[in-house]
């Protein structure tokens, strides 16, 4: 059986409950006020002692799945008496303040060591979920990465290009995506068509892709370069090659002050 509080704490308001609240009037509109079902608190023969009252009515709530909240609110208004001066109008009032301010600073030093060990437990709960969430995230990262390579893998055997092309578009926008690079997919830029466009470090990318037999040729880098040019000054151009770019391109192409184009 779970039970909501450890049987210190809940044995220790029982004998705070008794002491604070000196009257039965008091403790009944008490447990009342603090939502003790009324059914609980009628069952109970309040010609008893004050303990053999509170006993059950409190053992029961700890054990009752909606007992939490009564048992949360109880301690709330026990603990909000900072002192036991309410009792000096009793017959030996002082000794009275005397055993119920004790009881109530034991009491709350129980409190404050649970509730302090609930956070540490709590606090080492969410850091095991962090932990086992980022192990998770780390192996649907590692597994999207395989499917991308057995993808490309499959697809080095396809005879048709433009078809080929198409898909190694698709794949590199997949692990923009992976990388959470805010990829785009393809789109018309001034009478071009962009294969795609992602950001990397506050830098925003034009992307070409070209799967051919032949080499990429400096008419190539110079149409990426055009269309990086006419962005903002914080735009930047990837030209991926799976079989390379010719010498003529790597040579000739303008570097310019900035450069532009990343070829891969």
């Amino acid at each position: 059986m779970t039970y909501h509080f450890p049987d210190q704490i809940i044995n220790a308001l029982k004998e705070t409950l008794v002491l604070v609240f000196w009257t039965k009037k008091h403790l009944r509109e008490t447990l009342g006020r603090c939502e003790v079902p009324s059914e609980a608190i009628a069952s109970q023969d309040w010609t008893n002692y004050k303990y053999h009252i509170i006993d059950p009515i409190l053992s029961g709530l700890n054990a009752s799945e909606d007992g939490l909240r009564p048992l949360r609110l109880l301690l709330a208004e026990t603990l909000d008496y900072k002192d036991c001066t309410h009792l000096l109008r009793f017959p030996e009032g002082q000794k009275r303040k005397r055993d119920g301010e004790r009881q109530l600073e034991h009491l709350r030093l129980l409190v404050k060591n649970h509730d302090s060990s609930l956070r540490a437990k709590q606090e080492e709960q969410l850091q095991r979920k962090k932990e086992r969430e980022k192990v998770e995230r780390q192996q649907t990262f590692q597994s999207h990465l395989l499917e991308f390579r057995d993808l490309f893998v499959k697809w080095t055997t396809r005879t048709d290009p433009a078809k080929r092309g198409y898909d190694l578009e698709d794949l590199l926008n997949g692990i923009f995506d992976l990388f959470e690079l805010s990829p785009r997919g393809p789109f018309k830029l001034l009478g071009e068509q962009i294969d795609g466009a992602f950001i990397l470090d506050g830098d925003d990318f034009l992307m070409e892709a070209k799967w051919q037999k032949e080499p990429v040729s400096l008419g190539d880098l110079r149409d990426l370069d055009g269309a990086v040019e006419s962005k903002l000054d914080n735009t930047l151009g990837l030209f991926v090659a799976i079989n390379g770019f010719s010498d003529e391109a790597l040579q000739a192409y303008p570097k310019g002050t900035r450069p532009r184009l990343l070829c891969m």
